[in-house]
């Protein structure tokens, strides 16, 4: 089974405005989306912040360019922080991964959790993480991937600043669970971290990319999107494709 992690999407109201590096979001999502169509995903999972601007009409955007060019994939999202607005769980309601209802593809099962607080910090809610542990113990024959939006690893850059602020009671809940990998979006970058023995996973975003240096800055690297192969014996593999 093949899924594709989408993150950071930011798309705005309105289509042909751009945002840093000068790069159209929704272009960008277009490529991106137009890209990982040939790579026949069973799955499109999008880790957070699909909105720039708080606005329905980046919502109504983010579906529209979802028909058009993966209308057969199931998609499922979890909210970023740009996403802390009533739209998000308005229009997006259908495709949201609950934590405790994971989606299941082959023998394995995908968990999400939301990590919306205040402003561009997250927060793992103990609630959320009892239900993902139940839903876990539920299918204990399955293998686990996780998903959030904030990075629970520290980036060493400027991004820390927007960190999860419960972090080290993530991890340590995350320890004592059989989840393979964690995927987690935010910090619009590739990168891949381990903590004991989980691997945790970022990706690019479909937009701009942030450079993870000490002060504020973005990377010229181009959009793109992580691919995750599922096969049923355990042992996931994944890589990362951008656009041109």
């Amino acid at each position: 089974m093949r899924v594709v992690q989408f993150t950071d999407c930011h798309l705005f109201a309105q289509k042909d405005k751009t945002g840093y590096s000068n790069i159209n979001p929704y272009k960008s999502l277009s490529q991106c989306l137009q890209l990982a169509s040939q790579f026949q995903p069973d799955l499109l999972l999008c880790t957070g912040d699909i909105s720039g601007d708080h606005s329905a009409a980046s919502y109504r955007h983010f579906l529209q360019r979802l028909r058009e060019y993966v209308p057969t994939i199931e998609t499922r999202v979890i909210a970023g922080n740009h996403d802390l607005t009533h739209h998000f769980d308005t229009i997006m309601c259908e495709h949201v991964l609950c934590a405790g209802t994971p989606a299941r593809l082959g023998n394995w099962c995908i968990h999400g959790l939301d990590t919306r607080h205040k402003g561009a910090q997250g927060k793992v809610d103990e609630d959320e993480l009892l239900r993902v542990e139940h839903a876990i113990k539920t299918r204990p024959d399955a293998y686990h991937l996780l998903a959030l939006h904030h990075h629970p690893v520290a980036s060493n850059s400027w991004m820390d600043t927007h960190n999860l602020i419960n972090a080290t009671s993530f991890l340590n809940w995350l320890s004592t669970q059989p989840i393979s990998a964690v995927v987690h979006g935010h910090t619009h970058t590739a990168c891949e971290n381990t903590y004991q023995h989980h691997t945790i996973l970022g990706a690019p975003s479909t937009c701009w990319q942030w450079a993870m240096t000490p002060e504020f800055g973005a990377s010229s690297h181009s959009a793109g999107f992580r691919i995750i192969d599922l096969p049923d014996n355990g042992r996931w593999h994944s890589q990362i494709r951008r656009i041109s």
